[in-house]
Formats: C-alpha cells, sequence, structure tokens
C-alpha cells in the first residue's frame, strides 16, 4: 500500500503481518503529524488490498461450493 503519492509504502503479507516501511526522503519534511498520517494511510491501503486479494482469492478456490460466509 502507498500514500502521498509513493511518499510512504508498506508491505504486508499474505497474512496482513508488516513485511517493510519505504519513507521517501521527502516525507520526513512533512514534519512528524503529517508523517504520521501517511504512514497510517499506507497501512489501510495495504490492509485493504490484502483483504480484497485473499477475498478474490478465496471465491477463485470455493466458487460453486455454495459455502456459508459469502465464499
Amino acid at each position: 500500500g502507498q500514500s502521498g503519492g509513493g511518499l510512504v509504502k508498506v508491505t504486508l503479507s499474505g497474512n496482513q503481518e508488516p513485511q517493510g516501511v519505504e519513507i521517501a526522503p521527502e516525507a520526513l519534511n512533512e514534519g512528524a503529524e503529517v508523517l504520521s498520517d501517511l504512514v497510517l494511510a499506507a497501512l489501510k491501503d495495504a490492509y485493504t488490498i490484502s483483504t480484497t486479494t485473499m477475498r478474490e482469492r478465496m471465491e477463485e478456490l470455493t466458487g460453486g461450493l455454495g459455502l456459508p460466509g459469502g465464499f
């Protein structure tokens, strides 16, 4: 996930375990509060991407089985 046009990038595993954070030097000039907001936004973006991908893969694996829980 990323925020600030790529100023902050966060990588999560498929289990939403944090794997890495990249912060562009330009982001450091924004101050602590803005940087905190950028990191949080990148984390939320990464989480959304991860859960969407997981849901799509589960639907592919279980498609047509009629399992409860929306899978």
